[in-house]
């Protein structure tokens, strides 16, 4: 018959085997999601890069049609297309940073960049309901084949220096665009907000 001794040694290791659950599944759990500052800079990477581009020729038009510069037809462009909505497609993960090595060189030695290792090379689901995107801008579940879609776009698992302070995010840009190809992003914390560096 178990004594009310054997009853609370018990309960204290149910408990105590309780918590270390706890802690490895919150240990899991933040090594395979993203964190808020991760989100904060994919939200401000959709903002700078999914966009429709420019077309040349709408350029030339545009500046003959009103006699004016090619940055002024620029400027008169962009300023309907902000009022006109589209629709892209992204990749469900941020998937693991693949930079060259000519370019994580550059990362190292021009911006002394030292990133905080084994954080960013596996792929991470996104959660869609902590994203945000332009008012002109819808993300759609696959492509469609209209002149307001601007492609896919995949975003890849954000660098973080070890200061915290700084980061990189690669982007692969729809292959039907003239700047098609990868590119990367350098950003850095200013009173607790992070902003691209010029």
């Amino acid at each position: 018959m178990k004594t009310r001794k054997d009853n609370m040694r018990m309960l204290k290791e149910s408990k105590v085997n309780t918590l270390i659950a706890l802690f490895l599944l919150s240990l899991l759990f933040s090594c395979n999601s993203l964190d808020n500052d991760e989100y904060k800079i994919l939200n401000l990477a959709i903002s700078k890069i999914v966009f429709k581009e420019l077309d040349p020729r709408a350029v030339s038009d545009t500046a003959t049609k009103y006699k004016i510069s090619g940055p002024e037809a620029i400027s008169i462009i962009d300023s309907y297309r902000k009022k006109e909505k589209y629709t892209f497609t992204m990749s469900d993960t941020l998937v693991p940073v693949n930079i060259p090595k000519d370019n994580r060189d550059a990362l190292h030695q021009t911006y002394y960049f030292n990133e905080i290792e084994n954080r960013s090379d596996k792929a991470v689901p996104i959660d869609f309901s902590k994203v945000e995107y332009p008012e002109n801008l819808k993300k759609v579940t696959k492509a469609v084949k209209d002149e307001n879609y601007v492609g896919h776009y995949t975003f890849h698992r954000v660098l973080f220096d070890k200061s915290r302070e700084r980061a990189y995010i690669q982007i692969d840009l729809p292959e039907e665009q003239v700047r098609f190809g990868t590119i990367g992003l350098r950003l850095k914390k200013k009173n607790g907000n992070w902003e691209f560096e010029k």
